[in-house]
């Protein structure tokens, strides 16, 4: 009798636990019902680290605002175009810290690099560099004096290559924050790889040297190789600025 007696207790203590938990469970569901979202960018499928961000590659879904941290991207165009910096499982909330605009460079030089080109550094000093006034971001030309072989064994100075862009100067991926000109040793450029192939070249074979361009300069010319002997002929007159 004794046994049955506590048999029944149990059971009906079980089914009071029983009911209170159900009964919790119930009021969280209701509560995250009830509660405010927001959606949120998240991935449709896996994506590795260092991938090109499509939007075949995200969705938005709805989000609670109670677990939110404030580094959740809401907008897919702030995710399509942005390259991943670590792998994202699918269906995860991807937060603005784990994805890089190509061009920035806050993570290392490879991010700064655009797509389809190289950075290939070549040594400057204070003539050949403009003296320390390049800075990452600007554009140059780029000459070398070179010989141009056994048939033609006087050097001659020739445009190497137009347009480039710095992407750093020295060691630093930054300028200086005062804007004095610094003396460097190297100049890092962005470069294709039949340019490399140029540029290499002309590094290996002479001196070169850097022009700055003007920001609204666009244009391209194409001068003739300029030997020793043509100081004889007469100078096409310079642009007055």
């Amino acid at each position: 009798m004794r046994n049955k007696l506590i048999f029944i207790l149990a059971l009906i203590f079980g089914l009071i636990a029983a009911y209170l938990v159900y009964s919790y469970l119930n009021h969280l569901t209701g509560s995250a019902d009830n509660g405010a979202y927001t959606e949120v960018v998240v991935a449709a499928q896996d994506i590795p680290a260092n991938t090109n961000i499509t939007s075949a590659m995200v969705e938005l879904k709805r989000f609670p605002n109670d677990y939110r941290t404030n580094k959740e991207i809401i907008l897919l165009k702030e995710a399509v175009g942005k390259v991943s910096l670590i792998a994202i499982t699918k269906g995860e909330v991807i937060l603005d810290n784990q994805l890089i605009k190509p061009g920035d460079n806050k993570e290392g030089l490879a991010y700064a690099v655009p797509q389809g080109y190289r950075a290939m550094s070549v040594p400057v000093d204070e003539v050949t560099g403009v003296a320390g006034m390049v800075k990452r971001g600007d554009r140059v030309d780029i000459v070398a004096v070179v010989s141009m072989g056994d048939n033609q064994p006087q050097p001659r100075s020739v445009v190497v290559l137009q347009n480039v862009a710095v992407l750093a100067v020295g060691t630093t991926l930054t300028p200086q924050a005062d804007d004095k000109a610094v003396q460097v040793k190297t100049a890092t450029l962005a470069v294709n790889l039949q340019d490399a192939l140029r540029l290499k070249m002309a590094v290996q074979r002479g001196n070169i040297s850097l022009l700055l361009r003007s920001p609204a300069d666009q244009s391209a010319t194409y001068p003739a190789p300029f030997g020793t002997e043509l100081f004889n002929t007469p100078a096409v007159p310079s642009a007055k600025v």
